[in-house]
């Protein structure tokens, strides 16, 4: 996708989550001034600070947001997966994921366990 193609999305995926609200409601619901909006609907591009602004605003991840409009890959929002994830684990962590499984006879992964 193009550069031009991707500011445009953005400013798809401003009016999908807002509903097609005005330029003044979005601005005092984000508190984003009006007239920052107002140039953004004209070069039809979000920064990546307003798109997070915005997401919260409205009750979207922010995470979501930023794959919505292509700022950040799927692949770069999941994080660390599969095997890198375990080289993160204590061997205290890896040891009660074990137990646990062999006590309830589970194999994949039920309700993560997360150190805290």
């Amino acid at each position: 996708m193009d550069k031009t193609n991707t500011h445009r999305s953005r400013i798809t995926w401003l009016r999908r989550i807002t509903h097609n609200d005005s330029i003044n409601s979005i601005a005092k619901r984000t508190n984003i001034p009006y007239a920052t909006l107002y140039k953004r609907f004209q070069s039809e591009d979000l920064t990546t600070n307003e798109i997070i602004i915005i997401a919260r605003s409205y009750g979207i991840n922010p995470i979501n947001a930023l794959v919505d409009t292509g700022v950040i890959s799927t692949d770069e929002a999941s994080g660390v997966r599969g095997g890198n994830t375990l080289r993160l684990c204590s061997i205290e962590s890896l040891a009660q994921e074990i137990v646990r499984r062999n006590m309830e006879g589970a194999s994949a992964p039920v309700n993560p366990v997360h150190d805290d």
